[in-house]
């Protein structure tokens, strides 16, 4: 039995079918059909421009074997399909009418030292398709790459006039909402547009108008062609911001985010290769300065984060927990267990210092009532030493967003490409990227943003403020002006005249 695709008159599924712009992207929540919407409008243009050479992609092979190219063979009549290969190096689909469908990834390859080279080739394309590409994996520069190559000049053979008469050279992207390079370099510029603000970001043609169209809705706008108990499903899985993000598909969720500038492309690193990083260190003759931070919670989440910092003043944090309910005799076993896998690490004898911890814990009070023993005195008791951090927030937040942002002149401590962040994070602590990016400042009466972040599920983000206690402000690059001081414009000489010189020093003609 045939796939049926489903599509209502004036739809979002309608809009993104019939547009023509350059540039078009399909955002928005879970199972809204941008993969289908993908495949079916390249099999519209596929069987309209005979002979065309086609490129569909994903980040990585895996990926596109398993997600895109089984797709498009869904949607994909048989009796289109003239020759299916996927062996040997070639992955292509070639049609009857002579178009040819290219699977191909982006994700660089290589290792060491050797040369990197993605799997797109040096091919020109009629139309070029990438799905997901908010993956970590594709970056702006691929983006700019692939645009290079959309210079295909097959003939048009449909029965649309205004559809172009060679090409058609459109590009076709889908993506979820994120915060990386693909809202800030696509999405956003556009979102200006609508509210007067010109972005140089903004892609335009020839008479200033933007080549890139967007086409966003939720999960619900793709009703017709999901399960029945699939949205129940997401509605019960999502809520709050996830909820904006995930089902709703709301590139505003992001608006009001404590740290904007973080990307899990940029900030998070595998946590292999922080510890390679680490070994790196110690081979090379540098001792990584440790630190240790900590948040209590009982019937909230208790956080630890341990990390170290490099030469350079480069942040790493790498070992963690996050649970609640836990005892300080289990937290102590728990911290003691990542010291342990540290020192297996380390070429050095290693002397761990006191942990960075939120002030209160060392006061005799709960409430308003008097207690015994401090949690810092608890911990102590199980042979883990605690120092007050500083706890305040504006502060702490700022510093943190200091570390967060991309420097442009620094060098990434791994990669060693222009442009980097002072601070990483491994991608085994899944509850920094989930706190970080449901991190938002709270809103007044008024609905406009305050300076004080909103107070839950926020015990991460305490800790990293707590970790970069004893961590410098980060200094930022001020470009040179050439403008002369103002003392110096007001300094002139009087020739042929007497001078005098009053009380503080300044010069006059007598």
């Amino acid at each position: 039995m045939a796939v049926e695709y489903k599509i209502k008159p004036n739809s979002l599924h309608d809009k993104f079918q019939k547009s023509h712009a350059k540039i078009q992207i399909f955002g928005g929540g879970f199972g809204n059909g941008k993969s289908a919407a993908l495949c079916i409008k390249t099999l519209a243009i596929a069987k309209d421009y005979p002979k065309a050479n086609i490129l569909l992609a994903r980040s990585t092979f895996p990926k596109l074997n398993d997600t895109l190219r089984v797709e498009f063979k869904k949607w994909c009549p048989k009796g289109w399909i003239k020759r299916d290969v996927n062996s040997g190096g070639q992955n292509i689909i070639e049609l009857i009418n002579g178009t040819t469908i290219n699977f191909r990834y982006v994700a660089q390859q290589g290792k060491g030292n050797e040369s990197s080279t993605s799997n797109l080739l040096s091919a020109t394309y009629d139309l070029i398709v990438v799905d997901q590409v908010e993956d970590p994996e594709i970056t702006y520069k691929d983006f700019l790459d692939l645009l290079g190559r959309m210079r295909g000049s097959a003939a048009y053979a449909g029965d649309d006039p205004t559809m172009p008469s060679s090409g058609p050279r459109m590009m076709l992207l889908a993506c979820n909402p994120t915060r990386n390079w693909v809202y800030k370099k696509l999405v956003k510029p556009l979102q200006d547009l609508e509210n007067g603000i010109k972005n140089p970001d903004l892609l335009v043609d020839e008479e200033g108008g933007p080549i890139i169209h967007l086409f966003e809705g939720s999960t619900y706008e793709n009703e017709a062609n999901l399960p029945e108990d699939f949205i129940k499903m997401q509605e019960a899985a999502y809520t709050g911001q996830m909820r904006d993000r995930y089902l709703l598909g709301k590139w505003g969720a992001f608006e009001g985010l404590v740290h904007p500038s973080y990307d899990p492309a940029v900030h998070m690193l595998d946590q292999d290769v922080i510890e390679d990083y680490y070994e790196r260190l110690e081979r090379d003759g540098f001792k990584p300065t440790l630190v240790e931070a900590y948040d209590h919670g009982l019937a909230q989440q208790a956080c630890y984060l341990q990390g170290f910092v490099d030469q350079s003043g480069n942040v790493f944090w790498f070992r963690g927990l996050y649970e609640k309910e836990m005892l300080i005799s289990d937290i102590a076993k728990e911290i003691k267990r990542f010291r342990k896998k540290t020192e297996q690490l380390s070429i050095h004898s290693l002397e761990f210092p006191r942990v960075l911890a939120d002030p209160a814990l060392f006061k005799r009070t709960a409430g308003k009532h008097v207690v015994g023993v401090t949690v810092a005195g608890l911990f102590r008791d199980e042979g883990i030493a605690f120092t007050k951090a500083s706890n305040t927030i504006i502060t702490g937040i700022a510093k943190v967003n200091s570390y967060l942002n991309i420097d442009t002149v620094a060098r990434h401590p791994i990669t060693l490409a222009l442009g980097s962040p002072k601070m990483f994070f491994s991608n085994d602590l899944t509850f920094i990227d989930e706190e970080i990016t449901d991190y938002f400042w709270k809103k007044d009466m008024d609905a406009e943003y305050t300076e004080a972040p909103v107070d839950r599920r926020d015990h991460a983000m305490n800790t990293i403020k707590y970790g970069l206690t004893n961590r410098p402000r980060i200094a930022q690059f001020i470009h040179r002006s050439d403008k002369l001081p103002n003392r110096l414009l007001r300094w002139s000489e009087f020739p042929d005249q007497k001078q005098t010189i009053d009380k503080r020093g300044h010069r006059h003609a007598a």
